[in-house]
């Protein structure tokens, strides 16, 4: 694994804006789209998955992590339910093969700025006030996905770095 280690820095860069997302260069994380292309290259023949970029770990957690070096009005949501799906399916076949402590797997989007209102974060904000759920709103219609993680988290940069979760990354 050391082979796929890497920083926010790193592996937050944006060949297209010759810019990374994220400056943080002391935390350790998996350069996990690296890892995914090593395995279909493998047994796919080249042909990749759509996985999230960064793999984390906290004392209880998971954290799949998806950069967005864009305007939340610039995402193409259908492209991040797919990696959202396929990077679950990859690591539970991963994890099943290899085995792992019992950790709550996690879903991240961390993009750039947010620029509208979105119809999603409405509709979360709601849920959070009317204590239906306790979270934080979840864009890019990943509210399905809590069946197969146990939490989502979409935020832009400077929400993530203020968050527990960025916190709690060793």
């Amino acid at each position: 694994m050391n082979k796929y280690s890497s920083t926010f820095h790193e592996t937050s860069y944006d060949k297209a804006k010759n810019e990374s997302l994220m400056w943080d260069e002391k935390k350790s994380i998996i350069n996990f789209d690296a890892l995914i292309s090593d395995i279909c290259s493998l047994y796919r023949e080249g042909e990749n998955y759509s996985s999230a970029d960064a793999y984390a770990e906290t004392k209880s957690r998971r954290l799949f992590i998806e950069f967005k070096n864009q305007r939340l009005s610039r995402i193409d949501n259908r492209s991040i339910r797919k990696k959202a799906f396929d990077t679950i399916c990859l690591f539970s076949l991963l994890n099943k093969r290899y085995g792992g402590e019992e950790k709550k797997n996690t879903f991240v989007v961390v993009y750039r700025e947010n620029d509208i209102p979105s119809w999603s974060r409405f509709k979360s904000k709601a849920l959070v006030y009317s204590n239906r759920i306790i979270s934080h709103p979840i864009l890019f219609g990943l509210e399905k996905y809590l069946s197969l993680y146990s939490d989502i988290w979409t935020l832009d940069v400077d929400s993530f770095f203020s968050s527990s979760l960025y916190k709690e990354i060793e």
